[in-house]
């Protein structure tokens, strides 16, 4: 299997920086992205530790965007403000979904204006975006994180909401639950 590269904004990172079991994040991707701008926005001492670590290990890139990514970048960020039905997304998630793009990278990211922008535009068509939510789907499905029934799932995503305080939206959650459980199952 080729190498799965991501790239990850900041919400993602600082979130990710607080959960027990991170570095199942390098088990998932082989390397994970991670743009100038995003790690400028990066006020939290736990997280800036993290990811002088990770950067130093490089299981983390840090990269300067090309200016025709940036360009690219902050049109996608007036287009997306143009259109009603989507949410705003700020320049660092427009860089993450560009590059995303560009590279064939899956853009790690909680903010919903970048999946609806992702799934919405013809400009983003084939760029992947996943948010922690389907990282550990993805760890569970590889058993990169252990579970062997219905309780021993939905006690990871408990695990990460207790960690990082992120609130996965239920119907989702429960959704993803379903699908995790039925690849275990079809592992059996």
């Amino acid at each position: 299997m080729s190498p799965r590269y991501a790239v990850a904004d900041t919400c993602f990172v600082i979130d990710w920086s607080y959960y027990r079991r991170r570095d199942v994040l390098f088990e998932v991707f082989s390397r994970v992205l991670v743009p100038e701008n995003v790690l400028r926005e990066v006020e939290d001492e736990k997280t800036i530790v993290w990811l002088s670590k990770k950067l130093a290990s490089g299981d983390m890139v840090l990269f300067t965007p090309l200016s025709e990514d940036l360009r690219k970048a902050e049109r996608l960020a007036l287009l997306v403000a143009s259109k009603p039905h989507l949410r705003n997304i700020e320049l660092p998630e427009a860089v993450c979904l560009v590059v995303g793009k560009r590279m064939e990278a899956v853009v790690l990211t909680e903010n919903r204006g970048a999946w609806l922008a992702a799934s919405t535009l013809d400009e983003l068509l084939g760029v992947e975006v996943w948010r922690a939510l389907e990282v550990l789907a993805e760890a569970l499905k590889k058993g990169l994180i252990k579970a062997s029934s219905r309780e021993d799932v939905v006690a990871v995503f408990n695990e990460y909401s207790r960690d990082t305080r992120h609130v996965f939206p239920t119907r989702d959650l429960e959704e993803t639950v379903r699908e995790v459980v039925a690849c275990l199952v079809g592992r059996r």
